[in-house]
């Protein structure tokens, strides 16, 4: 399954930030590509703007330039173009850009999502949250040493 990645809404640099600060947006990239390897998926990253240096991505991970389309347009417009959009996942937290994904027959995980996919692993179950007990209010009133004098309590 194919992931494509809204890459300056998830490293949280705009285009001129990331001009200036390169770090940010390889320590991404080789994250994904690190990700890539371990579980053999294909992932692409869209940026905003264009890359002067053309430097060359990570193993596993393509990198898109949107210039001179924003980058959720170039997404868009690429998912026109797909045979089967419903295989594709967008990872955002671009509220707007999911909805319109969704709309175009593009799956959608926002980055919790997507890594909380990631450390389950495939074929593992999504975690669920512990099962709550109910509380014994005597039980903590004798483990405090109170009697049901001492505290007003809504049972």
């Amino acid at each position: 399954m194919p992931y494509w990645f809204d890459g300056n809404n998830l490293t949280g640099q705009s285009a001129a930030a990331a001009r200036r600060d390169r770090g940010t947006r390889k320590s991404f990239l080789a994250f994904l590509s690190a990700l890539a390897a371990e579980r053999g998926a294909r992932f692409v990253v869209f940026f905003d703007g264009d890359d002067p240096d053309r430097s060359r991505p990570p193993r596993g991970v393509h990198v898109r330039y949107s210039a001179p389309l924003s980058t959720d347009e170039a997404i868009l417009r690429r998912a026109e173009g797909e045979r089967y959009p419903a295989e594709i996942v967008v990872v955002t937290n671009d509220l707007e850009l999911s909805a319109r994904c969704r709309g175009a027959g593009l799956k959608t995980l926002d980055w919790r999502g997507f890594t909380e996919k990631v450390e389950r692993g495939p074929g593992r179950p999504a975690r669920t949250a512990p099962k709550e007990e109910p509380i014994d209010i005597d039980d903590w009133r004798r483990y405090f040493g109170l009697s049901p004098k001492d505290v007003e309590c809504d049972e």
